[in-house]
């Protein structure tokens, strides 16, 4: 054996024992995983063999490799594809994947240095200042070429989806610095990560949304418009903008509308709210809904505060905004009926008193043990209510309240319309079949909820 077959054996063998150290297990269990994943990558997108990959004198042989219909490039953009698809399908943070490029640059020493390069960051962003805050645009463009090059290797595809996210979050309880990252993902025709599209921060929220989200709705308009084209494929992908998912507070600011709680603040109708013991109170019945044409005229002029940016794409103003279950259902209703429960034992009121919420409070913490780690928290106690987290609430809600309160909680039944209706709505299935049955269920459960007087007598 020659000088230059050991020093190549020990390169191959230090590639190796950097690789498996960067993913956190031994060298036998990571080459066990180098082989199942090796064999899927080559069998999805046809590469050469790794032997003839590797290989420098087959190397020689190639200037250029067939890859995913015929599409040809070199040994360094396979790599690039290679860590694409491992950061795509696996949970590799950037400096394990920066360590898993270290590692491979002894096979090829070509490759990028940093998973940034594969991955095609922007090592700088300009700010954009608006008052004394500031707010960075990543770029949305960017993000979805990345995904639909990535799928154009596999499968072909016309259209894509996008959702697009706007929510504000506090940077501690010290201060009064917030966060409002906007948020995108797609979700057809495959679905993609989360991915950021740019980020505000500063001392209070963005007084200004047009403002701040002008570079954003410019570069969703130039897409839906004209599409996104792809110079390696050459193809032009539709862009259609399918949902803006926000809580109802930043909802209202996007829209330019008046908050959930005002006087005309129901996104869905036009009915106009009361003011009774210090609370908005929407009567219940049936009232005119409102329409897209009727929103961009304004015809219910106390429902807006000013003309949105968003009402230059071509989306629907009040479908295109769905409202969440986390703050309508979850954190809403469902922390309102437990803290009536609450009340109700305290008064000792309908046979129900404090052994009723201790044996509910035992029926949930015996159900802690057994609860599937699918769920992101374990349900805390009715002592904790008012510390729930929309998770709890949600948990309680659709799958432990119908069980453990079947025998303890008086009009039961009440509870199981609420908690059926929206375990069905929620169902990724069932959800488009059963929308008429749950409105009549849901408004039977206002209708004998808003008795209070009768059904709970508090």
């Amino acid at each position: 054996m020659t000088f230059s077959d050991v020093s190549e054996n020990v390169r191959r063998r230090r590639a190796t024992v950097n690789l498996s150290r960067s993913l956190g297990c031994h060298r036998t269990t990571y080459n066990r995983r180098w082989n199942k994943m090796r064999a899927a990558l080559m069998k999805k997108y046809h590469f050469l063999s790794f032997i003839e990959f590797a290989n420098e004198s087959t190397l020689k042989g190639y200037t250029e490799v067939n890859l995913c219909s015929q599409k040809f490039v070199n040994r360094k953009e396979l790599m690039n594809d290679f860590m694409m698809y491992l950061m795509s399908n696996t949970s590799l943070s950037i400096r394990d994947a920066d360590r898993v490029l270290y590692g491979l640059r002894f096979l090829i020493p070509d490759i990028s240095k940093s998973i940034r390069g594969v991955l095609k960051t922007c090592p700088s962003v300009q700010p954009k200042f608006i008052g004394s805050e500031v707010y960075y645009h990543l770029g949305l463009k960017t993000n979805l070429l990345r995904y639909v090059e990535l799928w154009l290797c596999t499968t072909d595809f016309e259209s894509l989806k996008l959702y697009v996210n706007v929510d504000g979050l506090s940077m501690s309880r010290s201060s009064n610095q917030q966060l409002w990252p906007t948020l995108g993902r797609i979700i057809a025709p495959r679905l993609s990560d989360v991915f950021m599209i740019g980020i505000y921060g500063g001392n209070s929220k963005p007084a200004e949304f047009n403002e701040f989200s002008a570079d954003t709705i410019s570069e969703i308009k130039e897409m839906t418009d004209v599409g996104l084209f792809s110079v390696k494929f050459n193809e032009c992908i539709a862009i259609t903008l399918a949902a803006v998912i926000c809580d109802a507070p930043a909802r209202s600011s996007v829209r330019h509308t008046v908050n959930h709680n005002g006087k005309a603040g129901c996104d869905r109708c036009i009915v106009v709210g009361r003011r009774l013991e210090g609370k908005t109170t929407f009567l219940n019945g049936v009232y005119t809904l409102r329409t897209d044409d009727t929103f961009r005229r304004q015809t219910q002029s106390i429902h807006h505060q000013g003309h949105s940016i968003m009402e230059t794409l071509s989306i629907d103003m009040i479908l295109t905004f769905p409202l969440d279950p986390m703050h309508m259902v979850y954190l809403g209703v469902t922390k309102k009926l437990a803290n009536l429960w609450i009340d109700l034992a305290r008064r000792r009121l309908r046979n129900f008193n404090s052994c009723a919420i201790r044996d509910i409070n035992n029926l949930i913490s015996g159900c802690v043990a057994s609860t599937p780690f699918d769920f992101p928290r374990k349900c805390r106690t009715l002592d904790f209510v008012s510390a729930w987290k929309a998770s709890e609430c949600r948990l309680f809600l659709l799958y432990l309240g119908p069980v453990i309160l079947e025998k303890t909680l008086p009009f039961y039944l009440n509870f199981r319309r609420l908690a059926l209706s929206m375990y069905l709505l929620a169902h990724p299935k069932l959800h488009k079949t059963v929308v008429e049955t749950a409105k009549i269920d849901l408004l039977n459960f206002l209708v004998t909820l808003f008795n209070c007087d009768r059904l709970y007598t508090v």
